[in-house]
């Protein structure tokens, strides 16, 4: 059984992502003797903690360039939806989701059929499997799904 809302994927991928970067800094060398050896190996270590520090902007800033804005208020009220549509389902086919006979519901391609009618039969000829009535389903589904928009390709977010 999967609910498919044209844009999840990605939304999931864009979620789970972001562990931040770590900066290790190296212990100064020789073990702080004395002379001007010394001097010139904490000039080196604050250089080398520079471009340490550079390279973790740098990549923050590549970083940057793939992440993705997405509309969350929209995404929030599709999950929720999704959520409802899989416990629906577990009324419907009398089964928890792992013994489910596979059901797609696209939404985005519900909110292109031209009218409510024609989402209806599409919804129908899905759950032509289900051995209890489906009309109250398709009726609250259609219900929620009214207003909704179609998940549009992710924005490319300004740095």
């Amino acid at each position: 059984m999967s609910v498919a809302t044209g844009g999840s994927e990605a939304a999931a991928a864009a979620a789970g992502g972001g562990g931040g970067n770590r900066v290790f800094f190296q212990s100064p060398r020789g073990g702080g003797g004395s002379g001007g050896s010394s001097g010139s190996s904490s000039r080196e270590d604050s250089v080398s903690a520079a471009a340490a520090v550079v390279q973790v902007q740098q990549r923050r800033h590549q970083q940057g360039k793939v992440t993705v804005k997405y509309d969350r208020k929209e995404l929030r009220k599709r999950l929720v939806l999704e959520e409802w549509i899989v416990e629906q389902l577990g009324q419907l086919y009398g089964c928890e989701e792992e013994e489910m006979p596979e059901v797609e519901i696209d939404i985005d391609d519900l909110l292109d059929a031209a009218n409510e009618e024609e989402r209806a039969l599409k919804l129908q000829e899905t759950l032509v499997d289900c051995y209890k009535p489906t009309e109250e389903f398709i009726k609250e589904l259609l219900a929620r799904i009214r207003g909704m928009r179609k998940l549009s390709p992710p924005q490319k977010k300004s740095i």
